[in-house]
């Protein structure tokens, strides 16, 4: 190959534009990526927010269960009586 051709200006405004082409396409991929990376974040705070409130209701359910087996607790057995 003869070094004058490799170097013609039509070759080197072809790297140059493929170059281009690249840096654009990647360019536009970190823009995507970084979208997709919002959304996830706002899915992982909406996940983390429902776990905080499932963690809420099951100590408010435990806390009622307590309540309730401590009544049930007090009262007389009735089964005491019949015998």
């Amino acid at each position: 190959m003869n070094e004058s051709q490799l170097f013609t200006p039509f070759i080197q405004y072809g790297f140059a534009g493929m170059s281009m082409l690249l840096v654009g396409v990647i360019v536009w991929l970190i823009g995507r990526l970084l979208k997709l990376l919002d959304e996830t974040n706002k899915i992982i705070a909406a996940n983390t927010e429902a776990i905080h409130d499932v963690g809420e209701t099951s100590r408010d359910s435990m806390r009622l269960t307590r309540q309730l087996h401590d009544k049930l607790i007090s009262r007389p057995c009735i089964a005491e009586r019949e015998t």
